[in-house]
């Protein structure tokens, strides 16, 4: 199996936090939960065959996609088809970075998966086209960079209020929206507006899925089993039930459940 990543040219570093690529996948498992970390996914599926996106309640049944398609932030838990020796690349955008490639307010994205020539057109195709005729995975990366750059175009100008607002959202404790809002010379409902159309769901729930990356992090940084009272409120939450409650709504498992099936990926959790 071959892996790698690339970070972008410095034009597209605010935005893109890195480009991917992979080769010939190992694993051993047909399905993974892919857990909450408020960003969105740029896939570009370099093998055939459709690949499956699960109905989180019921696993029989499921979407296919095909060829390429964009995640958009999504509010909980999604699990997906695993196809070993499949072939994919494509870019993990930074919270709010995904704005200035599409022309529409982001939530119309959040909580949906959606094949990207729906959106792009055939010049997403065409791009595939030249990603599978490229030999190396430098020169494929160097084709993607270029397409998302000219893409973009002139709007590669971060929203320093959006920018400013996150970073705040991330620490703990956590800044009230109206105080933030005031903060930042902005009405409560001009942050709300900003963040639908930067980043595509409200602060409140951005900052919910900021405290659960909090949790997780500190989770596979313990080397036993942590007392969980003390990493809830560590995190931000009120208490240990509060803690309990909140991974089942994100993750669909419980953080017990979470530390005694983690991986060398902790946004991954394989269900076979």
């Amino acid at each position: 199996m071959i892996f790698r990543t690339r970070v972008p040219q410095p034009v597209l570093t605010p935005f893109i936090e890195f480009l991917w690529f992979y080769q010939d996948l190992d694993v051993d498992h047909t399905k993974e939960k892919l857990l909450p970390d408020a960003s969105m996914e740029l896939i570009i599926d370099l093998s055939e065959g459709p690949k499956r996106l699960y109905d989180n309640r019921d696993l029989d049944r499921y979407t296919t996609y095909n060829r390429c398609w964009i995640s958009g932030l999504q509010p909980q838990f999604i699990v997906l088809g695993v196809q070993p020796g499949s072939s994919m690349m494509g870019a993990h955008f930074r919270t709010g970075g995904a704005a200035p490639f599409f022309g529409f307010p982001l939530s119309e994205l959040s909580g949906n998966v959606v094949e990207l020539d729906l959106i792009w057109k055939r010049e997403i195709l065409a791009l595939r086209e030249q990603l599978l005729e490229a030999a190396t995975p430098d020169e494929k990366f160097n084709l993607l960079e270029t397409y998302l750059v000219a893409k973009a175009q002139a709007r590669l100008q971060p929203d320093r209020t959006v920018s400013i607002a996150l970073e705040m959202l991330r620490s703990w404790p956590v800044v009230p929206l109206r105080e933030l809002a005031s903060k930042l010379g902005l009405s409560h409902k001009q942050m709300l507006t900003r963040f639908d159309c930067r980043v595509g769901v409200t602060p409140k729930l951005a900052s919910r899925i900021f405290r659960f990356q909090r949790a997780l992090a500190d989770i596979n940084e313990a080397k036993s089993v942590p007392g969980w009272a003390d990493l809830a409120v560590d995190c931000g939450y009120y208490d240990q039930a509060h803690l309990i409650h909140e991974f089942r709504e994100l993750a669909g498992l419980t953080p017990a459940a979470y530390l005694r099936g983690r991986t060398d990926f902790p946004l991954y959790v394989a269900l076979d």
